[in-house]
């Protein structure tokens, strides 16, 4: 749980083993505070229940385009993932999240047909509020899975046609997805997220599933503006929509037990004199944390900060973490659930996000919520989100001196300048990035295709 070596001592003589226990009594901690945030948050819901169908079934309300007929309102939407909890990682935290919206919102039932897994039964279907789950265990043969979701589709579409399909991401989903639509005679939607085409694109396999999901696409959307346009280069004349992630601020407000963990975080890490900067998530090789520490070691300001590490990390980036000169004091905890995120969140003055390629990570919404200023490369979406000075720092992505004085900058930012800021990408991510704005995209996207 810390950055530091075996047997070395902690400000105040604490060794290595005090600091893991108070970070696993901080765990503790914040799996009490998990049933609070729960039943505050079905409260909220129970009061919210009128409003959050007002879009839904049996609604009055004319949206753009005008009420739908009946006949038009018939049917269900598949929606095809390779992502979805109990998976860990951004990808499953967004494809529950957007099949929840969708469910909410209706008009029609969403059946969710997740590859994924590979334990429990080949085939299982779960009824849920808005449609059916369907679980097809996936193989190491990648044949079986798609073979045996055909024939539960197949038998669902002659009982209820499928008006459309909608893959959750571009490469296997993608072709999946794609493939089932032309068979079922149905418009495909393919959402681009990320990898599929900053990595599949150029690898020979997934690259020609990718290929194929978007050729056959009714219409498309990407999680980045540039994607969007690069994508709309590779397919002229094919409709192209940015559809961004999606947070709801009210879920990562503080409550009382929260701000006592921040607190204790904070102090542990020496807060009163180094800023705090939180790595969060997936922390694969495309995030490059290594890369990120030779930039700030290299600009001579490892003392001057301390790391709060939550997720899975690989080898190599475990290994700098416990090595005092080339990293600095952290305190580390596994990937959690979102329930517990907040006060880790609010516990950092920045959210590292040195990427060397990126979809819209989740974690720069969530923790930008909970007012950590960003520290990113200029990937992906990031550049959607932050304005380098304005709602954060930005430095692209290839280059090390560039990271090392952005994180500099970052670092030498007064309190007053760094509240503001703080303020600045919490106003923005309430104004442009809300949970209903992410609904509406995709609702018109799919309109849009003729869905």
């Amino acid at each position: 749980m810390s950055g530091l070596p075996p047997g070395e001592r902690q400000p105040g003589g604490r060794r290595r083993g005090a600091r893991r226990s108070h970070a696993q009594s901080i765990l503790r901690d914040l799996r009490r505070a998990v049933a609070v945030r729960g039943r505050r948050l079905l409260q909220r819901g129970r009061s919210r229940v009128a409003p959050s169908r007002r879009h839904g079934r049996g609604s009055r309300r004319r949206r753009r385009g005008g009420l739908r007929s009946v006949r038009d309102m018939r049917g269900r939407l598949l929606w095809l993932t390779e992502h979805y909890p109990p998976g860990k990682g951004g990808m499953a935290v967004s494809c529950a999240r957007l099949v929840r919206g969708l469910r909410k919102r209706g008009p029609v039932p969403v059946d969710l047909l997740a590859l994924a897994g590979a334990g429990g039964p080949e085939v299982s279907e779960r009824p849920a509020d808005g449609g059916l789950d369907i679980w097809v265990r996936r193989e190491k043969s990648p044949e079986v899975a798609p073979n045996l979701a055909w024939s539960v589709v197949r038998e669902r579409h002659a009982a209820e046609p499928y008006r459309g399909v909608v893959a959750f991401g571009a490469s296997g989903a993608g072709l999946v997805a794609a493939t089932f639509g032309s068979w079922l005679n149905a418009p495909c939607v393919v959402l681009v997220r990320g990898n599929d085409l900053d990595r599949d694109w150029f690898l020979p396999r997934r690259g020609a599933w990718v290929r194929e999901a978007l050729a056959r696409a009714a219409s498309i959307g990407a999680v980045s503006t540039e994607k969007a346009e690069r994508i709309a280069r590779l397919y002229p004349g094919k409709p192209v929509v940015w559809t961004p992630n999606g947070v709801d601020p009210r879920r990562w407000e503080l409550l009382p037990a929260d701000e006592r963990q921040r607190d204790e975080i904070r102090r542990m890490l020496g807060a009163d004199s180094r800023r705090i900067v939180g790595l969060f998530g997936e922390l694969k090789f495309k995030k490059r944390i290594p890369f990120w520490l030779e930039a700030v070691r290299d600009a001579g300001l490892l003392p001057r900060l301390g790391l709060v590490v939550a997720g899975q990390l690989d080898e190599d980036t475990s290994r700098i973490l416990d090595d005092p000169a080339i990293a600095p004091r952290s305190v580390r905890f596994p990937f959690l659930p979102q329930s517990e995120l907040p006060a880790l969140y609010a516990a950092c003055d920045f959210i590292a996000l040195p990427s060397a390629f990126e979809g819209m990570p989740n974690v720069l919404l969530e923790a930008a919520a909970c007012g950590a200023v960003p520290l990113v490369s200029d990937a992906g979406a990031m550049r959607d989100v932050v304005e380098d000075g304005v709602t954060g720092f930005v430095f692209r992505a290839e280059d090390r001196d560039a990271a090392g004085e952005a994180t500099r900058r970052a670092l030498e930012s007064g309190n007053e300048d760094l509240a503001a800021m703080s303020a600045a990408v919490r106003a923005m991510i309430r104004e442009r990035f809300s949970p209903e704005r992410e609904i509406d995209v995709l609702t018109d996207l799919l309109r849009q295709a003729g869905v």
